[in-house]
């Protein structure tokens, strides 16, 4: 008997057999629009199995008890090889902020299909899962860019410093440097909330790197606030 054993690998964008990608690092929905879409595209030969849906952040539940106020078409699509698919993103109605963004996940699961060569083969089979931040922006909320910078403070604190959003969006910080780098892993700041770091080399002023809305990476330098 045939057996199969399928691994999961999450939050990679470029399959090693060149497979499922997700066109941009993040999708923006504006609330006035009534449908978006998103470009996905198999870079590979072979065709693929994929399914797409999405999260409000917790990855415990299986796509088919997700309860978000979207619906995506299609929900499960074959891409053949050199191939892309359009899914199309709806909002229902919801009770979502109006204030400030809101923030889900967008999942892509690739999985490649069975080959002649591997029928009646014991076979490792991988799929290969994307998941990128799905924003959705409320009328009135700016975009996240350079300007971004003038809503974030530094100020120390007992055993290091604290930074703080002063906005309504959701701040990405993939580097914080002093006089080194202080964050270990990236900091995802929720509008108007702050996280404190811990740092023994406190001074004048940071480095701080944002991701904008297109995917970039800005640097500025923020004076420390006493």
């Amino acid at each position: 008997m045939k057996k199969l054993l399928i691994l999961f690998f999450a939050g990679s964008v470029m399959p090693a057999w060149g497979g499922i990608y997700i066109y941009g690092t993040r999708v923006i929905y504006p609330a006035q629009k009534k449908e978006i879409t998103v470009q996905i595209m198999n870079e590979g030969s072979r065709g693929a199995l994929v399914q797409s849906w999405i999260d409000d952040g917790d990855t415990s539940l299986p796509p088919e008890k997700i309860q978000v106020p979207f619906v995506m078409t299609p929900p499960v699509a074959k891409v053949s090889g050199g191939s892309g698919q359009q899914l199309k993103i709806k909002q229902l109605a919801n009770t979502l902020p109006k204030d400030r963004e809101s923030l889900f996940f967008l999942n892509v699961l690739d999985i490649p299909p069975n080959s002649a060569e591997s029928e009646g083969k014991n076979i490792i089979k991988f799929a290969m899962q994307n998941r990128i931040k799905f924003i959705y922006r409320p009328p009135g909320v700016s975009g996240v860019d350079k300007k971004s910078f003038t809503h974030l403070n530094v100020s120390h604190a007992s055993g290091g410093i604290r930074i703080k959003n002063n906005s309504a969006n959701w701040i990405t910080i993939p580097e914080l440097i002093g006089s080194s780098k202080i964050n270990k892993e990236t900091l995802l700041l929720a509008p108007w909330s702050e996280k404190m770091l811990s740092t023994t080399a406190v001074v004048s002023d940071y480095k701080v790197t944002l991701i904008d809305d297109y995917g970039n990476y800005l640097s500025e330098r923020i004076k420390t606030e006493k």
